[in-house]
This record gives C-alpha cells, structure tokens and sequence, in this order.
C-alpha cells in the first residue's frame, strides 16, 4: 500500500496531532476502493500511528464512543454488526451490499438522539421507510450485542472496584472532602482533612475495559501522590487540558487556608508555582473557589468581595480585580459566552456577570431558589446549546436545573437530603443522561434526566454508612467515585475538664506521664470505586 502522502508530510514537518483531536471524520471517512469494514480500522489505524501510542490505538479501537473519536450511537451499532457480519460466513457480495445499503442511512442518523436509535423512527422519516430500511440491517441478538457505554449505566449490578479507607480519633478526624477525576480519566484527587491530598491512579486492568467480572479482585487503592496538610482546602480543580503522555500538563490547583493558590505537579507532587490574591491592606488572602476559563489561559478565583482573575502563564500578584458585593463560593462558564461568569455565593444567590461591563453595573442577573450558600454550579448542554445550569447548596435539600436563556424559575427540582454545612457534590455522567448526588445520610441518588418526570422518580443505594460527600462520573469509563466522611463534634473537651475537676476536688494530683489513650471514631472515611456498566457472569 502506497504511503499517505499527507501523512509523511505531517512527518517531515515533526507536527503531532492533539489526542484530544475529535478523529470521528477521518477514521469513519469511505476509502477510495472497496474495503471491509477491518480494513477500513486498519487503514485508520495507520494513517494516525505517527501520533498515537499503542496505548491510544488500542483506546480508538476498544472505544468507538470515546472522546478521540464519537460517532452517533446508531453508527456504532453499525459498525459492530459490520464487524459480525465479515466474521460469519454469509459471502463478501452480502456485505458489501449491506455496507452500501447502511451508508446511505448514516446521515440521518447523526442527528438522532440516542433514546431515539433503539425502537423508534429517525426525523424525517415515515414509519414505512423506517420498516423497509430497518430490514436491511442484520438481527443482533440483544444478548449477545455490546451496546454503547452511554445506555448502559446502572442497567446491570454494581461491582465494586476498590475502596481506601482512612482512619480517625477523637483529636485528630480524618475525612474526605470530594472526589475529583482528572480530564483524562487517570487520576482521582482526594482532599483529606488534617491530611492534605491525595492523588490515586485508575487501575491499569480498566483500560479499555468493554466489561468488568463480579469475581474481580478488589484493588489496593495507594496514593501515588501525597501533598501533606496545609490547611483546610477549600477548593480543587484540575488543568482541563491535562493529558498523562505530557507530563507538563498533568498539574492541578488548590486553594488552602492561610495560603495562596498553588499549582501542584501530579507526577511528583511538587509546588510548580503559585497565584497570590491580596486584601485592602496587602495581605495574602486565601481564595474559596476557583475555575479555569474554557481555554485554560485563565484562573477566576472567587474571594470575599472579588473576583481575582489571573493569567495562567503568569503566576504571582498580578491579576485583575473584579470587586463584588458577596463572597463567591462557586463558579461555572458556560461555553456559549466565555465573556460571563456564573457565581454563587453565601447567601443563596446565583448571579451572572459579564466581565466586559464595569464592577458598578453589577451582575446581569440573579437566581434564588436555595436556602443557604451554593456550594457547586456546572453547566451541562442541552440539545440547543449549552445552556442548562445545575446547581446545590449548602442545608438545602434542592438541586435545581435551570434554562440560562429563561431564568423565571428553574426547570426541574431534585430532591437530596443535605442536613449540614458541609459541601455534598452532585456530577453528571459524560452523556449528560445520569445526575448523580450524594447526601448526609450515606445515600447515592440517581436520576435519569431524559424522564421528564425523572425528579420524582429518584433511585436510592444506600453506599456508605457516613455523609456521602463527594462523587464523580469518569470522563470515559462507566465508572463512578464516591468518597464518604464528615467532622463530628465530640464531648472529648468537657469529658477532660470533669476528669480535671473531679481529681482537683478529690485532692488527687494528676500524673504528667498519664495519657489517656486516644478514643477512635468508628465513622466511615472511604473513597470507593463502582463499575456501572457492562458486567460478565
């Protein structure tokens, strides 16, 4: 086979294609002669070599749904069934006839939403053309089939992945304070509290995985990275860019009580640089959320009264102030307006600025809804953009879904019971089709957002026997986070002060040398790992 003459230019030039490319065009893309539907992969395959690693190319080709390349659900279903079909022993005029037959279909299919590519008709379609194409396509065996990823969410049993485990005692508690997977699914950061944070790699046996046994071992989750404490962390955030195969991206930031906002290298945990915001009399102040712009070339750090923005490429003191009226304890940005920024704050509002308008015109416009502080917004599109905000608080039992473009009142109410102060995280699966919530009882919550009525049709595991505070959908893989642990205020100060009277009273004098042993707190600090796809008997 002739080489690609594109390709040895690429070569000769020393240019990489970014793995985060969407390749869905050139590996779908109908060579010039007739070839099989393995031929066409390989074909594929090796026209990106010079850019990928094996590692990457056994990826694209475990994964026809996954982020390098994602096709509609309908074309994957096609290409399954092309590759069953050159295995079978029907001959070579059959398949090509079907390969042509489906071609003609795929355009169609692009624009069809996945609930609709099972049973019910494409757009523009009547249902007797719909009848007379389907019949072109051969009959899988829904057994025997592999569905995408996306419609298989929570349909078969939850296996258990690995779980780590922290413990604790009555003067020094250990819990966890959120989960969050790094951008390219291979790393989960843990902030512990009186123990700094904790980077865990993906079990190597996972990727690529179509499907996962109930008889798998359960892995020993070790922290590959440990920043010691430093203070309350009150904010984490990973580089949206990262990517494992260059080391200079895989990098995170942390703001901390009584510090600045430091960048930490994930491979080595090391302090690569630091962001300083400042008060009114030139104090370093501690920032309480943070956000990356969509093109990672800013920092929005969200203060008492301001909002500090810095240039990623310039650490240091130098930023730009965007003075506020209230704290900002979360912030989200929608990819429609990247001039905007959507804020919560302490007082349950959710405000909308446009950073291009002076401090003094104030926020464009505000949401209510919540009875205590917003503690997380994110952004999720919808089928006309990316325009649907969800939202939690603090000591609020709502989880509200607004429409930005029609901000009267909120969409949807999901209901989650949030008893304390303490940040409970809600995610949202790649596809968008799962909202995923944990509460102080220890209780994950799902629900299926294409129900219409899915707010109250809510679906409850009780996973952990504490405060299930945080969790976290993988970028790619079926696989849910979740990390459990709250404080828990303990009567050890008045129980020593009585000790202290009683003895005093008794004219007894206390030993120096006596230290009472330590009293444990029998409370769940985890971090558990849960496969929700596909699973083999």
């Amino acid at each position: 086979m002739d080489e690609d003459p594109s390709a040895s230019s690429l070569l000769n030039q020393n240019l990489s294609i970014n793995s985060s490319m969407d390749m869905s065009i050139s590996m779908f893309q109908a060579p010039a002669k007739e070839t099989t539907g393995s031929e066409q992969e390989s074909l594929a395959l090796s026209s990106l070599s010079f850019s990928l690693t094996d590692a990457e190319r056994l990826k694209l080709k475990n994964y026809p749904n996954s982020a390098l390349n994602r096709p509609s659900s309908r074309s994957v279903l096609k290409e399954m069934s092309l590759n069953e079909l050159e295995k079978s022993s029907s001959s070579r005029q059959e398949n090509d006839t079907t390969m042509e037959d489906e071609s003609t279909m795929e355009e169609s299919s692009q624009v069809i939403s996945i609930d609709d590519t099972i049973d019910v008709a494409p757009n523009n379609t009547t249902e007797k053309e719909y009848e007379n194409n389907a019949t072109l396509e051969p009959e899988i065996d829904p057994d025997e089939q592999m569905l995408p990823l996306v419609l298989e969410y929570f349909r078969n049993d939850i296996i258990e992945l690995g779980r780590r485990c922290w413990t604790s005692s009555a003067y020094e508690q250990h819990y966890t304070k959120g989960c969050f997977w790094s951008p390219d699914g291979t790393c989960l950061l843990v902030p512990i509290h009186r123990d700094g944070m904790h980077v865990m790699e993906l079990p190597t046996d996972l990727y690529g995985a179509a499907s996962v046994t109930s008889k798998r071992n359960l892995s020993k989750m070790h922290s590959a990275v440990h920043i010691p404490e430093g203070g309350t962390v009150y904010d984490c955030v990973w580089y949206p860019q990262m990517n494992s195969q260059q080391p200079e991206t895989c990098c995170w930031l942390a703001t901390r009580q009584h510090e600045p906002i430091n960048m930490w290298d994930a491979f080595d945990g090391s302090l690569r640089c630091s962001y300083m915001g400042y008060d009114e009399v030139d104090e370093v102040v501690a920032a309480i959320s943070l956000a990356f712009s969509q093109d990672a070339e800013k920092i929005y750090a969200g203060y008492k009264r301001s909002i500090k923005i810095f240039d990623t490429n310039r650490p240091g003191r130098t930023y730009d102030n965007y003075p506020v009226k209230f704290s900002i304890s979360s912030i989200a940005q929608t990819t429609e307006h990247r001039n905007t920024l959507t804020c919560g704050n302490w007082h349950g509002y959710i405000q909308h600025f446009d950073l291009r308008c002076g401090p003094k015109q104030g926020p464009l416009f505000t949401l209510g809804g919540h009875k205590a502080g917003v503690t997380q917004l994110k952004y999720a599109p919808g089928s006309s953009g990316d325009w649907y905000l969800f939202s939690g608080a603090r000591k609020c039992p709502k989880l509200l879904h607004w429409d930005m473009r029609n901000y009267n009142k909120p969409l949807r109410e999901f209901k989650r019971q949030v008893d304390t102060n303490q940040r409970i995280q809600f995610d949202l699966n790649e596809q968008h089709s799962w909202l995923a919530s944990g509460d102080t009882r220890g209780v994950l919550n799902l629900w299926h957002l294409s129900d219409e009525k899915s707010e109250k049709r809510s679906m409850s595991l009780p996973l952990h026997d504490d405060c299930l505070n945080g969790i976290g959908f993988h970028p790619h893989l079926p696989i849910l986070a979740t990390s459990s642990g709250q404080y828990h205020f303990l009567d050890t100060e008045s129980r020593d002060n009585e000790t202290l009277l009683n003895a005093t009273a008794n004219g007894n004098e206390l030993k120096e040398e006596h230290n009472p042993t330590p009293q444990v707190v029998d409370y769940e600090n985890a971090v558990l790992l849960l496969w929700c796809g596909p699973s083999q008997e």
